[in-house]
């Protein structure tokens, strides 16, 4: 094992931290851009069967990308490619690059025709079936319109893989950006004409400006070199196909909430899918900005580490950024539960959107919260195994927690509705960073860093909930505790609600950093100097 100075560590460390800051940065931007989309579907679409009917066309390709493995190639793909750079064999990393490439493709060729010919056998076979017939219809033919992407992102994935293993970060971070963009523009141009079909047509667009047409000149600029090979005998490919398989097989957490929600949402009153979806989306900009982010930026420096054979510096690395995802991202998931009623009304209420549609979403994003920092971190959990490329470890937790949490989605969402399943998610993902973090902790860390790192949570826990407390009856000082029929905080109108909840959300978050730095939890002089390099 490769020993580092102090000196080395706390380059690293640094390198992560901007890596993370740049990463957050730009996923923040798409998020953004992600919740402009969702404001403006439910401007046009609210919580309607239709909007039911967009959502649920999801279902199928989502599947698709799935099980054709689009969504793994940054964890399983890189070690493999950057073994290849370490070893100066420049030739044998885009040879396997250009075989994985092509053998892929020809399996998106096999199977694409046939899922489209075949999407209302498979519809079918879900809750959707139960749809009245109009809706049903309009789901099968979003869907056959969403189904081609999915060949976008297996390419982008890719591509943006390579560019990661050279430590590229800004081109893959505009992705979901693009995308986020193409079904804006698919929505406002669009829709007009073709309704809620437009969408469908702007997430065909975005997949491929995001995924293709802007990661292909970031790949050739890090000495992308593609030649047709086609060979599945490869050992390299079936070396992939190893390691990759337990994640197919396997049932992550994002990828079984995508699925879950819509399946047990669609057994649910109408607008139920619609309503978990927005509140899921809303959710899901705290996990990509801390989480997906995070994951992403210490990745390379993870599977680094790991050739190196240093398990104690990846320990390390992982307790650091999991600490700083918790110093940041519970406090705001605090704030915002006591203000879940005035976000959904300031990002949704429009048009379609109706007062009654926030009462219904907001329990729903209160629940999903409860989820976030958990479902943060199990990403983060996770990456020093797949640097190890042990993907097996996580599969089986992964998989195990998402199958037990299947009676649970069943009894919350039977028993509280919508809002039930954004519960059960929380407790699913809760419940996967508990296991993976202590197995990590046991097996590399030394189970008494772990123990030290569980006290350190409970204390920011515990300040976080106290800003909660003071965003909350602050919040209600102003304006009055939620929304009531009258208008938006007890007759407030928008600015006023944004003014309000801005005047909570400073109160709280001074609190909690005042806190910080009292108990000792985070010295920000200290960090503002390290992420600078200044001692």
């Amino acid at each position: 094992m490769i020993q580092e100075s102090p000196t080395q560590r706390q380059s690293i460390n640094r390198s992560v931290s901007i890596a993370a800051v740049i990463m957050m940065a730009s996923v923040l931007l798409s998020r953004v851009a992600g919740m402009f989309r969702e404001m403006t579907l439910a401007n046009l679409g609210g919580t309607s069967g239709e909007m039911d009917a967009y959502v649920a066309a999801f279902l199928i390709p989502e599947l698709l990308n799935h099980f054709l493995a689009g969504g793994f190639l940054s964890v399983t793909f890189i070690p493999i490619f950057q073994k290849y750079i370490a070893a100066n064999d420049e030739p044998g990393a885009w040879k396997t690059f250009s075989n994985m490439v092509t053998v892929g493709t020809a399996a998106f060729a096999a199977v694409l025709p046939a899922a489209v010919i075949f999407t209302p056998n498979l519809l079918s076979l879900t809750g959707f079936a139960n749809q009245s017939p109009e809706t049903f219809a309009l789901t099968a033919r979003l869907t056959r319109i969403i189904l081609p992407a999915q060949i976008f992102f297996y390419w982008g994935a890719f591509l943006m893989a390579v560019q990661y293993a050279k430590q590229k970060f800004f081109l893959p971070a505009m992705a979901p950006l693009l995308y986020n963009m193409g079904i804006i523009a698919g929505g406002i141009f669009l829709s007009p004409v073709m309704g809620i079909e437009g969408f469908a047509w702007g997430v065909l667009a975005g997949a491929f400006v995001g995924n293709v047409a802007v990661q292909l000149p970031g790949a050739l600029k890090v000495g992308m070199r593609y030649g047709f090979r086609f060979s599945p005998a490869d050992p390299e490919f079936i070396h992939y196909i190893k390691l990759t398989l337990p994640l197919v097989a396997g049932l992550g957490m994002s990828f079984s909430n995508e699925i879950f929600f819509r399946y047990f949402a669609s057994f649910l009153e109408s607008g139920a899918v619609a309503g978990a979806n927005y509140a899921l989306r809303t959710m899901m900009i705290l996990v990509g900005v801390f989480g997906q982010a995070s994951g992403v930026a210490f990745y390379p420096y993870l599977t680094k580490l790991a050739a190196e054979k240093a398990y104690g510096r990846m320990s390390e690395l992982l307790n650091d950024t999991v600490n700083k995802v918790a110093l940041c991202l519970l406090p705001l998931t605090g704030v915002m539960m006591a203000l879940a009623p005035q976000i959904v009304m300031i990002l949704y209420e429009h048009g379609k959107f109706t007062r009654e549609s926030t009462l219904s979403t907001a329990p729903i994003l209160m629940m999903y919260l409860t989820g976030a920092f958990a479902m943060s971190v199990s990403i983060l959990a996770a990456r020093p195994f797949y640097a190890m490329q042990k993907t097996l470890l996580p599969m089986v937790v992964s998989t195990a927690v998402s199958i037990l949490s299947i009676p649970l989605y069943y009894l919350f969402g039977k028993q509280m509705g919508p809002k039930g399943l954004g519960l059960a998610s929380g407790v699913a993902g809760t419940a996967q960073f508990v296991i993976l973090y202590t197995m990590w902790g046991k097996k590399y860390g030394g189970f008494g860093a772990v123990r030290g790192e569980a006290a350190k949570l409970g204390k920011i826990v515990a300040v976080s909930a106290i800003g909660a407390g003071v965003c909350y009856v602050i919040n209600g000082m102003i304006g009055g505790f939620g929304i009531d029929g009258a208008g938006a905080m007890g007759g407030f109108g928008r600015g006023r609600t944004i003014m309000a909840c801005a005047a909570a959300s400073a109160a709280a978050l001074i609190t909690v950093f005042g806190l910080y730095e009292l108990l000792g939890l985070q010295r920000f002089k200290e960090s503002i100097r390290g992420l600078i390099g200044k001692r």
